[in-house]
This record gives C-alpha cells, sequence and structure tokens, in this order.
C-alpha cells in the first residue's frame, strides 16, 4: 500500500510515517515504478492495530465493484500471518526440544548399560572353598572383597550424586 494509505488506515500523519522509515521503525518496499509503500505486517508491527481497513481506491471507468468484489486487506489478515508463523517457529521449537530430550534419554540409558556392564567386571568370582589353603589367603581375600565393594559403591555414589539435575 502507498504511503498516503498506510498513513490513513495507521491514523496519523503522512509526515509522521516516513520520518518512521527514515529512522528505521519502519520498512519501507519499493515496487516495479520506482513507488515507495509499506507492507501491512510491517504498519501493524510498527504502530499496533490499525484504525480502519486499508482498501485501494478504484479509479477509472471501472470504479463501480461491489462491496464483495472490492479488493482490501484487512489489519486481521497480517494478524493471522504473523501468529501463524509465530505458532510454527513455537512448533519447530518444541519439535527441537523433544529431539533433544529423546537425545539425552538414548545417552543415559547407555550410560545405566555401561555402568551395569562395569558393576558385573568388577564384582569378584566366587571363592571356590577348595582354594584355601591357609586362613591368612582368605582373609586378605575377604579383604579384598570388602575394598573392591567399597570402591564400587563409592563409584555408584559419585555417578547418582554428580549427575546434571535434569538428568535424575
Amino acid at each position: 500500500m502507498s504511503i498516503s494509505e498506510a498513513a490513513r488506515a495507521a491514523g496519523i500523519n503522512r509526515r509522521t510515517l516516513q520520518r518512521a522509515i527514515q529512522t528505521g521503525r519502519l520498512s519501507a518496499t519499493v515496487d516495479a515504478a520506482g513507488g515507495r509503500g509499506v507492507d501491512l505486517a510491517e504498519l501493524i508491527r510498527a504502530f499496533g492495530p490499525l484504525e480502519e481497513a486499508p482498501q485501494e481506491t478504484p479509479r477509472g471507468p471501472s470504479a463501480v465493484m461491489s462491496h464483495e468484489t472490492a479488493p482490501h486487506h484487512a489489519p486481521e489478515t497480517a494478524l493471522v500471518e504473523v501468529l501463524r508463523e509465530q505458532l510454527q517457529q513455537a512448533q519447530q521449537e518444541k519439535d527441537r526440544l523433544i529431539s533433544l530430550l529423546e537425545t539425552a534419554q538414548q545417552v543415559l540409558q547407555a550410560e545405566q548399560q555401561a555402568r551395569r556392564e562395569l558393576e558385573q567386571k568388577l564384582l569378584p568370582a566366587p571363592p571356590k572353598p577348595s582354594s584355601f589353603k591357609n586362613g591368612r589367603s582368605g582373609i586378605l581375600l575377604v579383604l579384598l572383597a570388602l575394598a573392591l565393594a567399597l570402591a564400587l559403591a563409592l563409584a555408584i555414589a559419585a555417578a547418582v550424586f554428580l549427575q546434571p539435575h535434569w538428568l535424575r
């Protein structure tokens, strides 16, 4: 729409609109003929809801048109487009976050599986009663098993308490 139409639709002076373009508050477009105009969505973004729906004024002998065929752009149409774009962005962000959550869950499951495998490797094999020839080696073996169990318990406790809060 032209600068004059945009100023009327926004309920402001034409000079105010031109000043907003010069300061960068509002973006202007240039058509193929070199005329400057303002996009409706940009006008709503800069000045809020419009006072009237901007309508193209027909000129010439074909100026007689019915109300249904008169071209116009309601500010609601631009608002709907802006809201659709925001909704699409929100859906993309939601999809990204869901993907991130699924990845984090897979990493957690892999770490839990690795921890279980390590626990199995760290557990001592059950002692054979016939291997105890004297009492001293049996005591050493029991002490070694207790030390391994304590180390395993400390490793598990550290893994549980040092996890980031979002993995708990």
